[in-house]
């Protein structure tokens, strides 16, 4: 017997449907956060907003501060990782790798909670560690073990991966702190090639000059 191609598609299960409603709850509860500050967001208008009984909230993130760091981190999960390409020289990776941040980075939501963060840090002492702790996990210790691995940094790969993402940022940072526009794609694309061809340069430099002494 034929199978009918019109049969309607199998149900979704229980566990799916939970863990939609979590996602779909981080991300109102980021707008939220973006929208009013961390201070003005309450714990029952979050729930409201998503759907969910406050006992459902309660059950998933413990306070508010739970619930915070939760929205960061579904965040910085999203940062990209260095990727290696056997067609490609390490330039060509690290290119790609800078152009990636840069776009997420301009993203709404990403350069929102960037500048809540920013604007609030001096009221709430936890802001400092969850954002180091983000940047080191997720950021430099990947880029860090890619220019090991790819022989760029051989000895201070820490400082080195800091020092790239702090020019590869460069545009972002100028956003946050004095207010200049976010980077379209062509420029970002333009601002990448030039601080990935002098970093380069830079730990080339570097390597002769203690291969030479």
């Amino acid at each position: 017997m034929k199978a009918d191609s019109s049969a309607a598609p199998a149900p979704i299960g229980r566990a799916d449907q939970t863990l939609a409603k979590k996602r779909r709850l981080l991300q109102i509860a980021r707008e939220e956060f973006i929208r009013q500050g961390y201070r003005a967001v309450t714990m029952d208008a979050i729930a409201q907003a998503a759907g969910v009984s406050k006992r459902t909230l309660y059950l998933w993130h413990e306070d508010k501060a739970a619930l915070f760091r939760a929205c960061l981190n579904a965040g910085v999960e999203r940062f990209p990782l260095p990727q290696f390409s056997d067609a490609a020289e390490p330039e060509a990776d690290l290119r790609a790798f800078g152009v990636a941040l840069l776009q997420e980075f301009t993203r709404p939501s990403t350069i929102g909670m960037a500048r809540l963060l920013m604007r609030e840090a001096h009221e709430f002492s936890e802001f400092g560690p969850l954002i180091r702790q983000s940047r080191d996990d997720f950021l430099a210790r990947p880029l860090a073990d890619y220019l090991v691995r790819t022989a760029i940094a051989k000895r201070d790969s820490g400082s080195a991966a800091m020092l790239l993402l702090s020019m590869l940022l460069a545009p972002i940072h100028n956003a946050l702190l004095v207010d200049d526009a976010l980077p379209d794609e062509q420029q970002c694309r333009l601002h990448v090639e030039m601080a990935v061809r002098t970093f380069m340069r830079g730990t080339e430099r570097v390597a002769n000059a203690a291969a030479a002494a």
